[in-house]
């Protein structure tokens, strides 16, 4: 009787036990769908708020344009400048500081200043050489328009009374390379960019030249070649956002004067909009020391998207695993400054087939103080314990599964990175995706590996996936094509993951 009496105690005991679970799952589970919901509603409130503001935005360009301070000449000419896409492409918002250089009479400065409002201030800087008769436009804005300050000096040394939001130059940059303006036209950029603000932008429309024919008919035509103008705004250290076609016109042959009768008003105008870097990534994208065929390739390979992923910081050491021509290399380098260091990796077998790879690490060895190179095999592949912050490597994981290397070559690899990374160190991989279920069969012949493929390998040398950006995916690549194959070079599906080497102190570890 006692045993069955206990019996009964346990059986009780379990029900209340399985109970007692159920309503924890229930309220764990409940408890997530309301996080869940919350995160939608703040989701939505931002969603709401940013609409809100874009429209109090547009509505303030449309004001300005329709503001009857403005000349009925000027308005008049609106149809072919559009004013409320140069607005928007601008990015002008109340409150801001804006230099509109070399204005004239005024026919952005008059749609700048009410947008910016009372708040905000516009100065029309006057170039000293045509101050005489363009100074009086100026004054005649600053009397009409109380946030209007003229300011008159030299283009290649402006300064302003506190950081500007935007500078801007209509129809004039072509100018500033005639003789006559005796203009230092690269010392001009550098100035603009010190006088904007951290993330504040630069932007030019002026007539478009011809491709290949630079800044050789400024004086002639009155125009100058787009993408020159874009190479030496780069060169001051500017991040290229892109450009707005609304004031393009396909008829004009660019071969003709821009006063030209037959196209006057009406030439092919090219509008650029570029950024003062922000943050660290932007500084290390701008460094002058990158490779001009190098940087035309960053918008396609995301490049600002997969550093913020890898999570690079200046003081790092960074490892970055078959450099290539080290594209990545020359940006990790800027990134991680002086304080940090960057391990380039050149594996001796490709050396052995390319002796170019080899020059591509003397190089980025002998350019970058901060940079080693290293053209160990495969197999003798090492780092100091415990000495990394982030291993990366971009477009080569399947290399380690190539038909000429052994078969433990991938195993080998991602060991030495273990042993080389500290403890909740990142391990960031990038490549092109095999289809499903392909697993490294199509490294050899297609140079791509399947996505899970690789995240099995690496997880089995004991890294744990932390994170994953889809930003390179592409649903049009089919996967079967080689990515050397011209209808899909440049543009395959892509994976970039990230692995943790696993501790306690790591939040994810």
């Amino acid at each position: 009787m006692k045993r069955l009496m206990i019996a009964a105690a346990l059986v009780l005991a379990g029900c209340a036990t399985t109970s007692v679970n159920e309503r924890a799952a229930r309220a764990a589970e409940e408890a997530a769908l309301a996080a869940e919901d919350a995160a939608r509603a703040v989701e939505a409130a931002m969603e709401a708020a940013e609409a809100s503001a874009q429209s109090s935005r547009e509505a303030g360009w449309t004001a300005a344009i329709a503001d009857p301070r403005r000349p009925e000449a000027e308005v008049a000419r609106d149809p072919l400048r559009h004013p409320f896409d140069m607005l928007a492409f601008m990015e002008v918002r109340p409150g801001q500081h804006i230099a509109d250089i070399r204005p004239e009479e005024g026919y952005f400065t008059r749609l700048f200043a009410p947008v910016v409002g009372p708040e905000g201030q516009v100065y029309a800087f006057v170039p000293t050489l045509t101050a005489g008769r363009e100074q009086a436009f100026a004054e005649g804005l600053q009397a009409e328009y109380g946030n209007v300050t003229p300011v008159i000096g030299l283009l290649d040394e402006m300064s302003f009374p506190e950081p500007l939001d935007v500078v801007f130059m209509g129809q004039e940059y072509h100018d500033f390379h005639i003789d006559r303006f005796d203009v230092d036209v690269a010392e001009m950029n550098r100035r603009v960019f010190a006088v904007l603000r951290p993330g504040g932008v630069y932007v030019i429309l002026d007539h478009s030249g011809q491709p290949g024919t630079g800044n050789t008919e400024v004086q002639t035509l009155h125009r100058i070649e787009g993408a020159f103008v874009r190479r030496e705004v780069e060169a001051a250290g500017f991040i290229y956002e892109g450009q707005t076609r609304v004031v393009a016109n396909p008829a004009d042959p660019m071969d003709i004067s821009v006063f030209d009768e037959t196209i006057r008003g009406r030439s092919d105008q090219f509008v650029y909009r570029f950024r003062r870097p922000e943050t660290a990534i932007d500084l290390a994208m701008a460094d002058e020391r990158r490779l001009a065929d190098e940087t035309v390739r960053d918008a396609a390979r995301r490049t600002y998207d997969t550093l913020a992923l890898a999570g690079v910081e200046p003081g790092d050491e960074v490892a970055d695993l078959i450099i290539g021509g080290g594209y990545f290399t020359r940006i990790f380098a800027a990134l991680v400054g002086p304080e940090g260091h960057v391990t380039a990796w050149q594996p001796a077998e490709f050396i052995g087939f390319n002796a170019e790879y080899g020059q591509n690490l003397t190089d980025l060895d002998e350019d970058y103080a901060n940079v080693d190179a290293t053209a160990a095999s495969f197999a003798d592949l090492a780092f100091a314990p415990a000495s990394l912050d982030v291993a990366f490597t971009a477009q080569n994981y399947h290399d380690f599964h190539l038909n000429p290397f052994p078969e433990g070559t991938a195993a080998e690899v991602n060991a030495a990175v273990f042993a080389g990374l500290r403890p909740c160190g990142r391990y960031v991989v990038i490549d092109h995706d095999a289809a499903d279920g392909s697993g490294f069969s199509a490294s050899h012949t297609l140079h791509r590996a399947e996505r899970a493929a690789v995240q099995a390998e690496i997880e089995q040398a004991g890294f744990r996936l932390i994170d994953e950006g889809t930003f390179l995916a592409r649903a049009d690549d089919t996967r079967t094509a080689s990515v050397f194959d011209e209808s899909i070079r440049g543009q395959t599906s892509q994976f970039a993951l990230v692995f943790q080497k696993p501790s306690a102190a790591c939040p994810a570890g």
